[in-house]
């Protein structure tokens, strides 16, 4: 039995993406392919629409009891892709829009838009045990940004958790074919879309395999919601136009804790991103200066800190790192709380 989750700020390099799990993200993105081609469309059964967010669904044609293919689509109004991502993936925001999700870490980076990652859920019945899941997933960013697809699937991670060891046998591993998050600037506002193809293993009461496909595409509107009354935590803008990164500085991790920046909930809405440097360079952070942090402070900590700068331009929503050649071969944090 192994469970032995890694310390998730323990690289300062990134690992070469294992072959057998850039084959697994491969198969999920050409199954996500087919799935939205546009000439199978009739292939969908509209189940309606709930609170603005339009359902569909298709039945596994070889297992008629198991989780349907689910998909919802909704228009998220005045918000940027890269700003609904910020909602999307980190744990700490996802906990607001998922009901269904407990915790995750990451046990692998391969580059800054590519992870391994373990996720455990909650139960969702008193008789049925929780699932969890090991998978990896890829950010595919193109068009400045105005795009953006996540992609995940699972994958074997056993040198960290086997399924022997799931949560002391108290988890049930689903697999995950395919989940895809697809973003795509319209105008002012972005279209979200969310595909799921899940097998939940195991023994399920038909009334749970409803509860979670009528659920999971629902999350859409969810983290519509989210944002609308939340805002964005803080993103790396090194792909939008005019914020280019030098490069240097390897992403180790990023985290956000919530709460209401009381002492009593030990929390200050505070998002904490960790780098390893590899010489000079400029990092740019855009952040939600109009509900999440009307009032921006940043710290920087770890050994790198003293040849590291942050510059808040709280007017423009923007925070600009930048990183003296002295601090190569050494780690720094950037600490954005109110």
């Amino acid at each position: 039995m192994t469970f032995d989750l890694p310390n998730t700020l323990r690289q300062d390099s990134y690992l070469p993406l294992p072959s057998e799990y850039a084959a697994a993200l491969e198969k999920a993105k050409a199954q996500y392919a087919e799935q939205n081609d546009p000439s199978k469309d009739s292939e969908w059964e509209d189940v309606g629409e709930r609170e603005d967010v339009k359902l569909f669904k298709k039945t596994n044609p070889e297992n008629a009891y198991d989780v349907p293919i689910v998909k919802g689509v909704t228009v998220v109004e005045n918000a940027t892709p890269s700003q609904i991502l910020a909602v999307i993936q980190q744990p700490g925001m996802r906990k607001k829009w998922d009901p269904r999700f407990d915790n995750a870490t990451q046990l692998e980076r391969y580059g800054p838009q590519q992870y391994a990652f373990y996720t455990w859920m909650k139960s969702p019945s008193y008789f049925v045990w929780a699932r969890d899941i090991v998978g990896v997933q890829e950010n595919i960013i193109s068009d400045g940004g105005d795009h953006i697809q996540v992609i995940q699937t699972s994958v074997d991670a056993d040198q960290y958790i086997d399924e022997a060891g799931s949560y002391s046998k108290s988890r049930t591993r689903a697999t995950l074919e395919v989940s895809a998050w697809d973003l795509t600037k319209q105008g002012n506002d972005t279209k979200l879309e969310y595909v799921v193809k899940i097998h939940l293993n195991g023994s399920l009461p038909t009334s749970v395999v409803s509860m979670v496909a009528t659920e999971t595409p629902m999350c859409v509107g969810r983290v519509r919601d989210v944002y609308y009354t939340y805002g964005h935590l803080p993103y790396d803008a090194a792909w939008e136009e005019g914020s280019k990164s030098a490069g240097n500085s390897v992403l180790v991790y990023s985290e956000f804790e919530d709460g209401d920046g009381t002492e009593a909930t030990s929390g200050e809405k505070k998002w904490t991103i960790w780098y390893h440097a590899n010489g000079e360079d400029t990092l740019k952070f855009k952040f939600d200066n109009n509900k999440l942090y009307t009032s921006l402070h940043v710290a920087v900590e770890g050994d790198a800190a003293s040849d590291v700068t942050a510059d808040v331009d709280q007017a423009a929503g923007v925070v600009t790192a930048r990183v003296a050649e002295g601090a190569k071969g050494k780690g720094f944090s950037l600490v954005f709380t109110p």
